[in-house]
């Protein structure tokens, strides 16, 4: 015995799951195609603007109270000069030492003199003991940076003020440690130490800082939507508590001029730092709209909170997936999108979902970042949105060709209604671009001119083929009426049948097909009645027309090559049918020359008038068949509409 081989198992599968299979291809292609990008930068800005977005919808946090800005304003410069003179400076650090705080952060270069008071400046900052001054490292070619001033780098700490920018200058990211520390770390050493008895400590070994309990994710070169970044340094996301001045600002004129409360300032970090824009120390951030700035000095606040607040109260750095994580959600989300149009492709359903998923995951994605948990958001809805799209878009180009299959094979034979109803079930018999073979009970008429040659001869030769297409298309327009399909036209011939392409199963509907052919029997009786009075008053001779009607099983199916397929039905059923219009030549078929079956004539269910003709043997046939001439309409005043019924009865 032989056994089919896996190949030919394979190949079986493929052909039967050809689309399933293209719209898997297409599937992974997306998939791909957005990690390649990613990868590649591609979304880079557009994440980062989502970043933002997510950022902003986050800010619900109170406002940190350890610490304290004191500000310059445009203000403070216009009443006490600019720039500050060193004794200037040194009364305003006096005066927030007098408070007793717990670091005094100077967000201001005092790296040369300025004016008088160089030696009370150095003797305020000394006398304070807690005070952490700013630097500037450079780090871009031909800059040069700002060194501690060396009568001030024995007396107090220092912490580089740099700031990483990204495209547009928005602050996201800074940097812990250089060559140095930053700012922001040395102010928030200080304070843990003086206040807290804690520190951020540092483990050289797997170059980690850790805050409490938690390790400081750096940033690498590939981190969230930042493609092959600069990663010198030790950098992390700033996590914003809220808008510009979400601190409390307290002008440096008042607290010179010793009208601040010591309760505002005691055991806080005070952080000194211009705030006039003509000062130029401001940038946009991720939490400033519609031309916003924030500060250099409300920056290194926001930092400084939180650094202490993840090691005080484990609030949460912003973490993001492994690479490899990230492009695993990505290719799922991608997956659902491609699947959810391969297995639903209903239009609306699938729309409707569609945007249910998309609100979903862009709701996993805000409830992700307010656990300090940036997901890629903007990839992932690309990947689910474009694969939905392009294999809904496959289907529908397919769903295109095997529409136009039907419709080459039923739209010159059925009416309109019944192709809508036969392509809203094409699943159920179309396989392979054609219609398989099936037995199916029908009713077949066959219609054929006694006298063609004679009308024929009465015409110019030009005439013969529009008067042909006339009485032809008188016809088809009642088989099309009464809800029949035109099989063929064979010369002067037409065969029609009802009950296909979609078959009826029940008896009702089999019954209903019988009588509707009748009844397109009849109503092409009248209508060729009075096509004839046309024709005879342009002097050419009438037309008698033979029909034969039979019901019974026949095999439906797709007859023909690929290029060139026809819908047809054979079978004994059709043969008697085609012998009894045959047979009204030998016998007396009434006055509209329609003959019918036993068969036939045990559906009518006395709504029509008949006579029974006898039982006769038809050519080749030895088995006699019970004839009956249809005479007319019985006790109706209508004719069968089977498009009338409840189109769920059809099917």
């Amino acid at each position: 015995m032989k056994f089919p081989s896996p190949l030919v198992n394979f190949g079986a599968f493929c052909k039967r799951n050809h689309q399933q299979l293209i719209a898997g291809l297409i599937t992974f292609s997306v998939s791909l195609a957005v990690v390649v990008l990613r990868e590649n930068g591609a979304f880079k800005q557009v994440e980062l603007w989502s970043y933002d977005s997510l950022m902003r919808s986050q800010l619900q946090e109170p406002s940190d109270q350890r610490i304290v800005i004191v500000e310059i304003s445009e203000a403070d410069i216009q009443s006490l000069g600019w720039p500050f003179s060193d004794r200037l400076f040194a009364k305003l650090v006096n005066q927030i030492s007098k408070s007793k705080p717990a670091v005094i952060g100077i967000d201001k270069y005092l790296d040369l003199p300025v004016l008088e008071g160089r030696t009370e400046l150095v003797e305020a900052i000394k006398n304070a003991g807690n005070v952490v001054n700013a630097k500037f490292v450079a780090i871009v070619e031909g800059r040069s940076g700002v060194d501690p001033a060396p009568d001030l780098e024995k007396i107090s700490r220092y912490g580089y003020v740099n700031l990483l920018t990204d495209k547009g200058a928005i602050v996201r990211r800074t940097t812990l440690v250089g060559d140095s520390g930053s700012f922001g770390l040395e102010i928030s050493n200080l304070y843990l130490q003086n206040i807290h008895k804690k520190q951020i400590d540092f483990n050289p070994t797997e170059i980690k800082f850790t805050a409490g309990t938690q390790v400081i994710p750096r940033i690498s070169n590939n981190y969230g939507a930042y493609r092959k970044e600069d990663d010198s340094g030790y950098q992390m996301l700033i996590r914003y508590r809220g808008r510009p001045r979400s601190f409390q600002h307290i002008k440096a004129s008042d607290v010179i001029n010793g009208i601040v409360s010591p309760d505002k300032l005691r055991d806080r970090i005070v952080l000194i730092g211009v705030t006039a824009e003509s000062l130029k120390d401001s940038y946009p951030t991720p939490v400033t709209i519609d031309g916003e700035v924030m500060y250099g000095v409300e920056i290194h606040a926001h930092i400084i909170s939180q650094l202490i607040s993840a090691t005080l109260d484990d609030r949460q750095f912003i973490q993001v997936w492994s690479t490899n994580l990230e492009n695993l959600w990505i290719v799922f989300w991608t997956i659902i999108g491609g699947s959810l149009a391969t297995f639903l492709p209903h239009a609306i359903k699938n729309i409707g979902l569609l945007s249910v998923l998309s609100s979903g995951l862009v709701g996993i994605g805000y409830f992700a970042f307010g656990q300090a948990l940036w997901i890629p958001l903007f990839p992932t809805l690309m990947g689910l949105i474009t694969a939905n799209v392009l294999v809904t878009a496959y289907q529908l180009a397919v769903q295109q060709s095997e529409r136009k299959v039907l419709m080459g094979l039923f739209s010159r034979h059925v009416s309109k209604e019944l192709v809508d109803i036969i392509w809203s079930n094409r699943e159920q018999f179309m396989q392979e671009g054609r219609i398989t073979g099936q037995e199916v009970y029908v009713t077949v008429l066959f219609t054929d001119m006694r006298n063609f040659s004679t009308a024929a001869e009465a015409q110019a030769p030009g005439e013969t083929l529009n008067w042909l297409n006339n009485y032809l298309g008188a016809i088809a327009n009642e088989v099309l009426a009464h809800g029949g399909m035109v099989d063929k036209y064979i010369g002067d011939a037409v065969m029609a049948v009802f009950g296909v392409p979609i078959p009826h199963s029940n008896e009702i509907e089999r019954t209903r097909d019988a009588q509707c052919a009748v009844d397109a029997a009849l109503a092409i009786a009248h209508k060729l009645g009075e096509m004839n009075d046309v024709w005879v008053s342009q002097g050419l001779p009438p037309v008698t027309t033979g029909i034969g009607i039979n019901s019974g099983i026949v095999i439906a199916g797709s007859l023909g090559s690929a290029e060139r397929l026809e819908y047809s039905v054979l079978g004994d059923t059709v043969n008697i049918a085609a012998r009894l219009e045959s047979f009204n030549k030998e016998v007396d078929g009434g006055p509209h020359h329609i003959l019918i079956s036993e068969e036939t004539y045990q559906r009518l269910d006395n709504n029509f008038q008949t006579e029974f003709v006898g039982k006769y043997a038809l050519k080749g046939k030895t088995q006699e068949t019970g004839i009956y001439r249809v005479l007319d309409f019985q006790k109706r005043t209508g004719q069968l509409s089977p498009l009338s019924m409840d189109k769920k009865q059809v099917l």
